[in-house]
C-alpha cells in the first residue's frame, strides 16, 4: 500500500476515474463524463486510490439525506430508491472500480475499509450496495461483498436483461 495515494475525487482527479468507471462496464452501469462529474459533486463520499499520480481505483456512495434522496429521485436513480423503500440511515456504494492491472492488491477492501470508518464516524447503521446478476452475474463482487459480512435483502428485476441482488451490512445497531 505504501505506493498508493488516497484522496477525494477532485477536479483534476475525474476524468480518469471516469475513465475506469467505463472500462469496466458493465460490472459498473455506464456515464457519460458530465453525469459522472454530476454524480461524484453530488455524492455524500467518495474516494480515488492514485499511484504516481494516475487513478487506480475509486467509489461513490450517497447516504440518505434529504438533499441526496431529492436528488437520487431527480435523476430516477433506480437501486438507490429501492433501498430506501427497504433500509433506513444508510450508505450506499453506488459505484466502485480498481484497475484490472492493481487488482489483487487489497485496494477494493481499502476502499470499502474507508467508506464503512466513514459510515461509523457518520453514526450511519447500514452499508448498502447492488450487484448484477443480468446481463451477467458479477461473482467476483458476490463473493467479495461476502466476505465484508453483506447480505442479500431482495433481488429486483427491472427488465429482461437487467436484474441486481440488493445487498446490505449492519455497521451501527
Amino acid at each position: 500500500m505504501k505506493d498508493y495515494l488516497f484522496s477525494p475525487i477532485n477536479s483534476d482527479f475525474v476524468a480518469q476515474c471516469h475513465e475506469l468507471n467505463e472500462k469496466n462496464v458493465p460490472n459498473v452501469g455506464t456515464k457519460s463524463l458530465d453525469g459522472f462529474i454530476n454524480l461524484v459533486e453530488n455524492s455524500d463520499y467518495n474516494e480515488c486510490i492514485l499511484k504516481n499520480n494516475e487513478v487506480v481505483g475509486y467509489v461513490v456512495c450517497f447516504q440518505d439525506n434529504e438533499s441526496t434522496i431529492d436528488y437520487m429521485h431527480e435523476i430516477k436513480h433506480k437501486n438507490f430508491n429501492e433501498i430506501e423503500n427497504r433500509v433506513s440511515n444508510f450508505l450506499y456504494i453506488d459505484r466502485v472500480a480498481v484497475d484490472n492491472e492493481h487488482r489483487k492488491n487489497k485496494l477494493g477492501t481499502s476502499l470499502y475499509e474507508n467508506t464503512l470508518n466513514f459510515a461509523k464516524e457518520n453514526f450511519i447503521k447500514h452499508l448498502t450496495a447492488e450487484i448484477n446478476l443480468l446481463p451477467s452475474i458479477n461473482e467476483a463482487s458476490f463473493k467479495f461483498h461476502k466476505s465484508f459480512g453483506f447480505n442479500e435483502i431482495q433481488t429486483v428485476k427491472y427488465s429482461e436483461d437487467y436484474e441486481v441482488s440488493l445487498q446490505k451490512l449492519i455497521i451501527n445497531s
